[in-house]
C-alpha cells in the first residue's frame, strides 16, 4: 500500500507541507484535536489567525478527509534548524467559547428534542443530525443562562445519555446515544468494521471492573413536568441500583428509559483495548479496514475467538519520512466480558 498525505488551507486550497499529523477523537469530546508539524516553518505565516478568526485547513489521509481550525502555534530553534507546530480542533469549535457568545434561553412552547437542537444552530452555518430517542419537551422545561450553542446542545444530549460528535469533514454535529446498541446486543448487530488479528501491529489492554448494576432510578426535576422511572435490565431482578440521576428534561418514560439504558450498559467486567492498525485506502479489499470513528462497533477476529468492542477513542497519525510515509490509527475498544463476549 502506498500512503498519501495532503494538507491544504481553505478556502483557497494553498498546499501546506507537513512532517507529521496527529488527530485524536473520543466519545468524551464533541470534536477532534489536531497537532501538525510543519515541514517548512515559513508556512506558519499562512496559518496564523487573522482578524476574521482562525484559519481552516483540510487534511486528506489515504482518501479520508478531516477539516480543522488552527488555534495555536509554536516555533522551535535547534542550532541551525527551525520548525513549527500547530494545534487545532474540529471546525465545530466555532460554536463554543471563545468564538461563540453565551446566550440565555427559556422555552415558552412545546418542542421536540430534535427541534431544540436545530434551534441552537439556527443561522450558524452548521447543521445537526439527531440520532437517538426523541420526545416532546413541555414549555419551561428547557432553560439555561450564558451557554454557547455547543454547550447547550451537549446539555440536551446528556438528558437521554447521549453524546455529541462532530463530522470529521463537514460542518455537522451528530447527537448519538453513548451506547448506540447495548453491549448485550453486540453479538447480534452488524459491526461497522471487522478487524483481522493479522493486521494489528500493536495491542495493549487495561482492565476495568464496575458493579453489575441491573436497575437505576431516573427522574425529572420540575414539579408537574417531570417523570420518575425505575429502569431495570430485562430478565434481571432489578435490585442492585446504580446512582440515581435527574434532569429537567426527563419528561416522558421513553426519555427516562433511554437514560437508564445507557447507564446500565456501563457495568460489569470490561477492558479498554488499544489496537494499532493501518489506515487502508478505499476501496477496501478483504481483510482491510478504513477509518474507524468513535461509537463504531468493531468485530475483532482473533486466534482466541471473535469478540466485539465499541470504539471510544481513535488517534490517527501520519509520519512523512525520507523513505516512507506511515499512516496508522490507534483504536481504543471498550470490550464487555460480562454482557458481550
Amino acid at each position: 500500500m502506498i500512503n498519501s498525505v495532503s494538507v491544504v488551507r481553505l478556502p483557497d486550497r494553498t498546499p501546506i507541507q507537513v512532517e507529521s499529523i496527529s488527530i485524536s477523537s473520543s466519545v468524551d469530546a464533541w470534536g477532534s484535536s489536531y497537532d501538525i508539524e510543519l515541514a517548512d516553518s515559513a508556512q506558519l505565516a499562512l496559518l496564523k489567525p487573522t482578524a476574521a478568526g482562525p484559519r481552516l485547513i483540510e487534511i486528506n489521509l489515504n482518501g479520508y478527509v478531516w477539516t480543522a481550525v488552527m488555534e495555536s502555534y509554536s516555533g522551535r530553534r535547534e542550532w541551525s534548524r527551525t520548525g513549527a507546530t500547530l494545534a487545532g480542533r474540529s471546525r465545530t469549535a466555532l460554536l463554543a467559547g471563545p468564538y461563540a457568545p453565551g446566550r440565555v434561553k427559556a422555552t415558552t412552547e412545546e418542542r421536540s428534542m430534535a427541534q431544540l437542537v436545530d434551534e441552537e444552530l439556527a443561522d450558524t452555518g452548521f447543521t445537526a443530525s439527531y440520532d437517538t430517542v426523541d420526545w416532546l419537551v413541555p414549555p419551561g422545561a428547557w432553560f439555561y443562562d450564558a451557554l454557547p450553542a455547543l454547550d447547550a446542545i451537549s446539555r440536551l444530549a446528556e438528558a437521554s445519555g447521549a453524546v455529541v460528535q462532530s463530522d470529521p469533514a463537514e460542518p455537522t454535529l451528530r447527537v448519538r446515544a453513548r451506547y448506540p446498541d447495548s453491549p448485550w446486543d453486540w453479538r447480534d448487530r452488524t459491526p461497522a468494521h471487522v478487524l483481522q488479528e493479522d493486521i494489528i501491529t500493536n495491542e495493549s489492554l487495561q482492565m476495568r471492573s464496575a458493579p453489575l448494576y441491573d436497575a437505576v432510578v431516573v427522574t425529572g426535576e420540575l414539579a408537574g413536568k417531570g417523570v420518575t422511572c425505575k429502569v431495570r435490565r430485562a430478565g434481571e431482578a432489578g435490585q442492585l441500583f446504580a446512582q440515581q440521576v435527574s434532569s429537567p428534561l426527563i419528561n416522558t418514560a421513553a426519555a427516562g428509559a433511554e437514560r437508564g439504558r445507557n447507564i446500565l450498559a456501563d457495568r460489569g467486567e470490561q477492558a479498554a483495548i488499544d489496537l494499532v492498525v493501518p489506515l487502508f485506502t478505499a476501496p477496501l479489499r478483504p481483510g482491510e479496514v478504513g477509518r474507524i470513528l468513535p461509537l463504531d462497533l468493531v468485530e475483532v477476529v482473533a486466534e482466541e475467538g471473535t469478540w466485539h468492542g465499541l470504539c471510544t477513542a481513535v488517534r490517527t497519525e501520519a509520519r512523512i519520512g525520507e523513505k516512507a510515509v506511515v499512516v496508522e490509527q490507534t483504536v481504543t475498544l471498550e470490550r464487555h466480558y460480562s454482557d458481550a463476549d
